[in-house]
């Protein structure tokens, strides 16, 4: 089997932004780095370079731009003006989680929420995300799933106000550093990350907002699928829930593509390009053999992972209609989402008597 080929493909989780170190004489947004002066070793800029030649080997249409790590809402929102045809974009809490990785205020949900409405408001972004807005500062401390799930409630009344998605992050890398970073917080505050299963209440009482479960709990976790279990479970049970699979190996397309409560009507490609979560590893003559994995033993990447080439692969492998493989690529970000196409009726749809 050959790369999977859509009609119009969208890729609904792209990091566009790339960190740099001990280079402050490439600053692109003053403002921001005035934020990150506790962080003298780290500098985001535009890596939408390598992003758009990828787009094009790959016949990438669209991505959806991410925050994440300290990505800016303002360059991702410059990248989108400049490329419209190209680039949409989530916004998060960018500047709130700085300020309280850097000890200048504590994280605050309502803090998060305006600078999520104040981004919101411009018209530059399609949803809210990576994941739902939350502490992670050091001094994040242990909460209750009810305080959580009030912080969340908020989110989800902004993007029902603004009719945006919103992503729900699930699993979490294991392998380098950030792995065991993540594994620590999922004891604490972020039960939500950890345990896909929450996002039941909160799907059921916002029926009209989509959530996409982003990873759909593969992300760079090697081979298990727990996680991966339970998001099938959410996704059977609510219309408004999305499956990204950007980072699925084939087998994992089967259950949801023959399932009746979900099909390839809820399913998004999305890929996580441009973060350390996507590197491969080889295991010949298994199921899977080949899957995203941090090996600790290989070392950090410095190369551009081709997440793509990859991703695509594993996607050309299934024998479905191209129509269900259509939606899966880039029709249903498009409906959800409000992305433009060319044209209309590109992607199926049938009159019912």
């Amino acid at each position: 089997m050959g790369l999977a080929r859509g009609r119009f493909v969208v890729d609904t989780h792209v990091h566009g932004q790339r960190h740099a170190f001990k280079l402050k004489e490439r600053a692109v947004d003053s403002e921001f780095n005035e934020l990150v002066d506790g962080m003298p070793h780290v500098e985001v800029y535009s890596n939408e370079g390598r992003l758009l030649y990828d787009m094009d080997r790959y016949q990438v249409d669209v991505v959806v731009l991410l925050p994440a790590f300290a990505m800016t809402n303002e360059l991702n929102a410059k990248m989108v003006k400049e490329h419209p045809e190209r680039f949409c974009a989530m916004c998060s809490d960018v500047k709130t989680q700085i300020r309280a990785k850097n000890g200048v205020e504590p994280w605050d949900i309502k803090n998060a929420v305006k600078e999520l409405d104040d981004a919101l408001a411009t018209g530059c972004f399609v949803g809210i995300g990576e994941g739902m807005p939350r502490d992670n500062s050091p001094k994040y401390k242990r909460i209750s799933w009810d305080e959580r799930h009030d912080q969340i409630c908020q989110i989800m009344e902004l993007a029902k106000k603004y009719k945006v998605a919103v992503t729900w992050h699930c699993g979490f890398p294991a392998g380098y550093a950030g792995g065991s970073d993540m594994a620590r917080m999922q004891g604490h505050q972020e039960e939500d990350w950890s345990n896909p299963l929450l996002a039941h209440e909160i799907a059921a009482d916002y029926p009209d907002v989509p959530i996409i479960l982003e990873h759909a709990g593969i992300e760079g976790s090697g081979y298990r699928t727990d996680v991966y279990e339970q998001c099938l479970t959410v996704a059977r049970s609510h219309h408004n829930i999305y499956l990204e699979t950007g980072q699925w190996w084939a087998e994992l397309y089967a259950k949801p593509l023959i399932d009746p409560n979900i099909g390839c009507e809820r399913l998004v490609w999305g890929t996580d390009w441009g973060a350390a979560s996507s590197p491969q590893s080889w295991m010949p003559g298994q199921v899977p053999e080949t899957f995203c994995n941090q090996d600790i033993n290989a070392g950090l990447p410095a190369h551009q992972i081709d997440i793509f080439g990859w991703s695509l692969r594993e996607l050309g492998k299934l024998n479905i209609p191209q129509d269900d493989l259509n939606l899966i690529l880039g029709g249903n970000a498009c409906r959800m989402l409000g992305i433009k196409t060319p044209f209309t009726r590109m992607f199926k749809e049938y009159i019912k008597k």
